[in-house]
């Protein structure tokens, strides 16, 4: 059974992992990302420390055919309230989920691919 190989010193990546959420109703709905944990987007950052791995060498090849930049494998802690409609804010940049793996199913360890789209 793989178990991922992470000490507390590899999670020194400051991240915030946000939902989105709409309010409102008909023509004057409002969306907005908020950090989950947050019931609203006046609440304070949350930010949750994470393993931040680039890609590089030949997956980035991969990744830039592909349209995608700044690519990246993020490992955080289990947290069921993350899915692959939320977003990994890391710095300013936002990152869209492309997929997940809850390493082992043993809700331990959580593994996310990211990346962030290119703008126009």
């Amino acid at each position: 059974m793989y178990q991922p190989d992470i000490n507390a010193g590899d999670l020194n990546a400051r991240i915030r992992i946000q939902r989105k959420v709409t309010s409102g109703s008909g023509s004057f709905k409002k969306e907005e990302w908020i950090d989950i944990g947050n019931e609203s987007s006046s609440d304070p950052p949350r930010y949750k420390n994470a393993k931040w791995v680039g890609v590089h060498g030949s997956e980035a090849w991969i990744a830039e055919s592909v349209q995608a930049e700044r690519a990246a494998t993020v490992t955080v802690r289990f947290d069921k309230r993350i899915n692959e409609a939320c977003q990994v804010l890391y710095g300013e940049t936002a990152y869209k989920i492309v997929s997940m793996d809850d390493i082992s199913q043993r809700h331990h360890w959580l593994e996310i691919k990211v990346k962030a789209s290119v703008n126009g």
